[in-house]
């Protein structure tokens, strides 16, 4: 990945998926002018760990020299309730079900098969609005979630 890019990704605040599995969840603009709100960029190694030799071949992604910058993502749940969530572990296999607290009386449940940061918030909330999340509790059907894309590189 371009030099430019990696400087970027070092502001933007991890989650941590696994032990020694960081992902840093963007935004990024992409040599044709394109902008992808919801790519996860994970290191080779953290890959392996993650997905196993096979990698994220199966997955949709970019490749690391179409970046041309990258930003934090609107659609991102902030790294803190991200990271309760991953710690807490899986609530069944492979998927983590929690309600995210926005005010005294606003709550979205959830049930996210795979990586919990890229979300739908309900109208008129987003990322900032979020005050807390209750683990281990929320939706019993899986949740829509945006569409992303990985982006593995060399640390």
């Amino acid at each position: 990945m371009p030099i430019g890019p990696l400087r970027e990704l070092e502001v933007i605040e991890p989650s941590e998926m696994a032990p020694r599995v960081l992902l840093h969840p963007c935004s990024a603009r992409l040599h044709d002018g394109t902008v992808s709100d919801c790519v996860y960029f994970i290191t080779a190694g953290a890959a392996e760990r993650l997905f196993g030799t096979e990698g994220v071949s199966e997955r949709p992604r970019i490749s690391p020299e179409q970046v041309v910058s990258v930003a934090e993502s609107p659609a991102r749940l902030p790294a803190s309730f991200a990271n309760q969530i991953y710690r807490a572990g899986e609530t069944h296999y492979s998927c983590y079900i929690f309600t995210l607290v926005f005010s005294r009386w606003r709550r979205r449940k959830y049930l996210v098969v795979g990586p919990v940061d890229f979300l739908f918030f309900p109208r008129g909330r987003g990322p900032s609005d979020v005050k807390d999340v209750v683990l281990h509790s929320g939706s019993n059907r899986p949740s829509d979630v945006p569409a992303y894309k990985w982006c593995v590189y060399s640390s």
